[in-house]
C-alpha cells in the first residue's frame, strides 16, 4: 500500500494549483491524479450534514480510505508521493485525521496576504457561478466578501488553522512558504519545496503554462465551457498534457485583469487581520510586517 509522504494543505488562492503541477512534473514525485481529494476534510454528522464545507462550494470526490488508497496505486518507486487539498487548512478535523493515518507525512502550506486571498477567492466564487463583477459593489467595505464574518475573510485567519498542524506534527515536518515567494521567484520557491521533499532540487518545471489563472472572464459562456467539470471528466483520459496546457493558455487569454483593490480599502481590511498576522508570523518563524504596510504607490 502506498500513501502520501507529503500533503499540500493550502491556503486556497495562494498558489497551490501551480504548486501541484510543478510537483507533478518532477520525475521523482507522484501526485494524486485527483487534485483536491478533500478526503481528510470529509465527514457527516448524526443528521447527515457535512462536518465542514459548503455543498455549493466544496466537492468531496474521495470519501473512503479504499478510494484514497487507489489514487496512489500507480506511484511505483516515486521518491515523494503527495496530494493537494486546500480545504485541509480550513477544515477543523483535517489535521488530526491526517496525523492519525500519516504521522510521518510532510505538510506543505502556502500563505498569501489575507485580504488579497479573500478578494481573489471571492472573484473565483463569482467566476465559477457566472456572476457579474460589479466594481461599485465589490470594491467597497460593505461588499459581502469584505465583512469580517464572511467565509472569505474567515478563511484568511491563518493562525488558528495552522496552529492545529503545529500541535499535531513536529515543526520539522511543516514547510510554510509565501505567495510572495512564488511571485518573486517561482523557480526558487518550487526548488525549495523539492529540497524539503528530498528530491532533486535542480529540476526546472514548465513555468510557461499558467495554472488556475485568476481574473474576470471576457466571455462567461466560454469560461463555463472551458471549466466544466462534466467536460473535464469526459475528456481528461483522452487529452494529452500538451493539449491540456494549450487550453489553459487559451483560458488565460480570455481573462480580463481583476480590478486592483483601492489602497485605502485594502489597508482598512488589513487592519482586521493585524493580530492574526502577528501571531502567524511568530508561529511560522517568518517576518510578515510587509503585509501590514500600506500598499506602495506606483513609481513614475
Amino acid at each position: 500500500m502506498t500513501l502520501p509522504s507529503f500533503i499540500v494543505i493550502g491556503a486556497a488562492k495562494a498558489g497551490t494549483t501551480a504548486l501541484y503541477w510543478y510537483l507533478s512534473e518532477h520525475p521523482a514525485v507522484f501526485m494524486s491524479p485527483v487534485k483536491e481529494t478533500n478526503y481528510f476534510a470529509y465527514g457527516l454528522d448524526d443528521r447527515g450534514k457535512l462536518l465542514y464545507g459548503d455543498p455549493e462550494v466544496h466537492r468531496f470526490p474521495v470519501k473512503t480510505l479504499s478510494e484514497y488508497e487507489r489514487l496512489f496505486e500507480a506511484a511505483g518507486s516515486a521518491a515523494a508521493v503527495g496530494e493537494a487539498s486546500p480545504i485541509y487548512l480550513e477544515a477543523p478535523q483535517a489535521a488530526a485525521r491526517i496525523q492519525k493515518l500519516l504521522p510521518a507525512v510532510r505538510i506543505i502550506c502556502s500563505l498569501r496576504h489575507p485580504v488579497d486571498r479573500a478578494y481573489s477567492d471571492y472573484v473565483m466564487y463569482l467566476r465559477r457561478r457566472g456572476l457579474r463583477f460589479d466594481p461599485d459593489r465589490e470594491l467597497t467595505s460593505s461588499a459581502v466578501w469584505a465583512q469580517p464574518d464572511s467565509r472569505w475573510m474567515q478563511v484568511s485567519q491563518y493562525y488558528g488553522q495552522l496552529a492545529r498542524y503545529f500541535e499535531a506534527f513536529p515543526r520539522e515536518q511543516i514547510h510554510v512558504l509565501l505567495f510572495d515567494d512564488i511571485k518573486k521567484s517561482a523557480l526558487a520557491a518550487t526548488q525549495e519545496v523539492y529540497r524539503v521533499l528530498k528530491v532533486d532540487p535542480s529540476f526546472v518545471p514548465d513555468f510557461s503554462t499558467p495554472h488556475a489563472a485568476g481574473g474576470i472572464p471576457a466571455s462567461p459562456l466560454l469560461e463555463g465551457f472551458l471549466t466544466s467539470r462534466t467536460l473535464r471528466s469526459v475528456v481528461k483520459p483522452w487529452v494529452s498534457v500538451r493539449a491540456a496546457n494549450w487550453v489553459r493558455r487559451l483560458r488565460t487569454r480570455t481573462m480580463r485583469r481583476t480590478p486592483a483593490l483601492p489602497p485605502k480599502l485594502r489597508e482598512e481590511l488589513t487592519g482586521h487581520f493585524r493580530e492574526d498576522i502577528e501571531k502567524t508570523s511568530a508561529l511560522i518563524g517568518r517576518r510578515l510586517e510587509h503585509w501590514l504596510e500600506p500598499p506602495r504607490k506606483p513609481s513614475g
